[in-house]
């Protein structure tokens, strides 16, 4: 399968962009390799990894949905979205969890079924787009699945998001690194 035929690599001025994109947003919340414009709509909070305290991503709260994002270091010139998505649907599988693909503003993306302790199953959505040098990876969960307002408001702040991929080399599939804005405010732990 070809990303030309299912979109999902990057189009111009369509984003999410490339910090070296001369029409990416200039107004933006800094969270290093992951950047975006201010939304007073949606609450942001960064995930962290609790071992490590690393934060491994940025989740958009807008009314009862969510978006997770992820950026990955990928190879100068190869589309991984496709691998990454079959890696993915066969570790889901393996764990009895039914999935669906399908077509969708990104390319292809993957529902799933996933095993929620409070909830017994909860359905996502996931979603990448290949860069240069990077793949960022959406992952969308609650109201948003079905209401079309929340979906277009999740998939707007996708779209207005800025990489910076850095010059480190770093391993393909390797989460860029992520660190907290200036000024932000660090929770307890609890």
């Amino acid at each position: 399968m070809s990303d030309a035929i299912f979109g999902n690599s990057r189009q111009a001025n369509q984003g999410p962009y490339d910090k070296s994109d001369l029409n990416a947003p200039q107004e933006l919340v800094d969270f290093g390799a992951l950047a975006f414009s201010p939304n007073s709509l949606v609450s942001v909070r960064a995930e962290v990894e609790e071992g490590t305290q690393r934060i491994v991503a940025i989740s958009f709260d807008h009314q009862e949905s969510t978006l997770q994002v992820q950026a990955f270091a990928m190879p100068k010139g190869k589309s991984m979205w496709e691998e990454v998505l079959k890696d993915i649907s066969e570790s889901l599988m393996n764990q009895g969890v039914e999935i669906e693909k399908h077509s969708g503003p990104f390319g292809i993306e993957l529902l799933a079924e996933i095993p929620a302790p409070e909830q017994g199953t909860k359905t996502v959505r996931m979603f990448g787009v290949d860069g240069d040098r990077w793949l960022l990876r959406g992952t969308v969960s609650g109201l948003a699945i079905k209401d079309l307002a929340a979906k277009s408001q999740l998939e707007d702040i996708f779209r207005g998001i800025v990489v910076n991929r850095g010059e480190v080399p770093l391993p393909p599939r390797e989460l860029l690194p992520l660190t907290l804005p200036a000024g932000a405010i660090v929770p307890k732990a609890k």
